[in-house]
């Protein structure tokens, strides 16, 4: 793998629905998930559900497509019964502009029958949520995270498996392998997309059992951190506070790693997918 010389080409961040959570989910307290669950009455304001555009060259790349319209607007969407519940209890969506995936790849010159490779941070519905519109791409996932596909009850998992399946789509296992060196510590292994180093997708696991993160290094850019869920605001990263849904030891572990990946490559910039300041925090570098 080179890890010294990278391509130039273009990151850009779209919105795809809005959500609001309640303010345990974005830093844990004292307060367990079930009890804050079903007893907080506050949300916090509305917050974007983001999706990476990279326009690489050896093809158009996403990091994750975002929550499906059909969300808010089919009954039938959620599980029935307490489960489904619970489900409305920790989350809300919106789609004030209306559209979907498609909608806005297009909206920045994307046609979705061009992305060739969808990178999933994880299998949650508002990450996943809208693979039927682009099943022709190859679409990775970390291992740990499709096993959960094999559960008992995928759903008690945060994984909707009924609009998982989707015709026509593998997911297919990331292959993660040693880095070689320790440029990158305390991360030793990734998967690199495209054999150049510019793409490298990173075990982040907590949030869910095979959450998963992908380092950007563009040529005369400085690199990102594309981390899904593990935070919805860098600078809660940086404090080590972590979300109050997942493992929090797990999380715990893997915010330590990426605060010492920080530190080691100062111009680091995190991106979160709810992180209302993410397109800004790309666009201005």
């Amino acid at each position: 793998m080179t890890q010294d010389v990278h391509p130039t080409f273009g990151v850009r961040v779209v919105e795809v629905g809005q959500v609001r959570v309640r303010p345990d989910n974005v830093a844990a307290t004292w307060r367990p998930m079930l009890w804050w669950t079903l007893t907080s009455r506050r949300w916090t304001a509305w917050l974007p559900v983001n999706v990476v555009v990279i326009e690489h060259p050896s093809g158009t790349v996403l990091f994750d497509t975002g929550q499906d319209p059909a969300s808010v607007e089919d009954p039938s969407y959620y599980p029935g019964g307490l489960l489904g519940w619970i489900y409305r209890r920790q989350a809300q969506f919106r789609f004030p502009d209306g559209g979907g995936l498609a909608e806005a790849l297009r909206a920045v010159g994307v046609e979705p029958h061009k992305v060739s490779i969808v990178a999933l941070s994880h299998l949650h519905q508002d990450h996943a949520g809208n693979l039927a519109e682009v099943s022709h791409a190859r679409v990775l996932a970390d291992p740990r995270e499709l096993a959960l596909l094999d559960a008992r009850s995928p759903e008690t998992h945060g994984l909707l498996r009924t609009h998982l399946d989707v015709p026509g789509l593998a997911l297919t296992p990331v292959d993660y392998a040693p880095l070689g060196d320790d440029g990158l510590a305390p991360f030793a292994e990734a998967h690199d997309l495209h054999g150049d180093g510019s793409l490298l997708l990173l075990p982040t696991p907590g949030h869910s059992a095979g959450s998963m993160s992908m380092l950007v290094r563009r040529a005369d850019s400085p690199p990102l951190l594309l981390v899904g869920d593990v935070t919805y605001d860098p600078e809660v990263l940086a404090t080590g506070r972590v979300p109050g849904t997942g493992a929090t030891a797990v999380q715990r572990r893997t915010t330590a790693r990426i605060n010492a990946l920080r530190a080691r490559l100062p111009e680091l910039v995190v991106v979160a997918s709810h992180d209302p300041a993410a397109s800004s925090r790309v666009e201005c570098r």
